[in-house]
């Protein structure tokens, strides 16, 4: 009995002394562009994180692998020690850009071989929806206004309609949406609701910056 708890000590010896010798590294490349041009992105911050068991426990949060930015070429390069990890996910961020957030597959990771991941960002543009009732104005003026697209993970913009009763309406909300594209609007003056009068219209977003719908009645 005594010689078998020795042995299996001297697995467990070797076995965690091969652990803290194990020099094997993962790396993470690729290239950053922007969906507009397929420009690439320069200074782009890049996190690499993941979740790791450690000591035979999982604390189910992340840690910082490795950090960098991307160079004149919208590249990156990151690298950081082999761990053992359960999930990966990478974060790009940078002023005036949505930012993404990706889980990466461990197995898709082999240590010491270079794993290219590409990146397409998206710029942001902010959006602001002016409604001015303007003179003549009446207590039975009535109005209607929405947005016709929506962009899912890249907006808070949404088509819901809003409306508007009254003779002193000047009223603005503001939302973000992907930059350098078109957005569409109707707007439906109900005030006489035999002759309404619909107008659809649009107007192109610039990224980083702010685009104003002014909607008069």
């Amino acid at each position: 009995m005594l010689a078998r708890i020795q042995i299996l000590a001297l697995i467990c010896s070797l076995f965690s002394s091969c652990r803290d010798q194990d020099t094997s590294k993962y790396i993470v490349q690729g290239l950053v562009t922007s969906n507009v041009d397929g420009s690439p992105c320069v200074g782009f911050d890049i996190e690499f994180e993941q979740q790791i068991i450690e000591a035979g426990s999982f604390n189910g949060f992340y840690e910082t692998a490795a950090t960098t930015i991307t160079d004149a070429n919208g590249f990156y390069s990151l690298e950081f020690s082999r761990k053992s990890a359960i999930y990966f996910r990478i974060n790009i961020e940078h002023d005036g850009w949505f930012p993404i957030v990706n889980e990466i597959n461990p197995e898709d990771l082999t240590p010491d071989v270079a794993f290219y991941y590409d990146v397409i960002t998206t710029p942001r543009a902010d959006l602001e929806i002016r409604v001015i009732n303007a003179p003549p104005a009446y207590e039975f003026d009535k109005l209607r206004v929405r947005l016709l697209k929506t962009f899912e993970d890249y907006s808070t913009c949404d088509a819901e309609w809003r409306v508007f009763n009254g003779a002193t309406i000047d009223s603005t909300w503001a939302c973000m949406m992907p930059g350098h594209v078109w957005m569409p609007y109707l707007s439906i003056d109900q005030t006489d609701p035999e002759n309404e009068v619909n107008t659809i219209d649009s107007i192109f977003c610039e990224s980083f910056e702010t685009t104003t719908i002014n909607v008069v009645y």
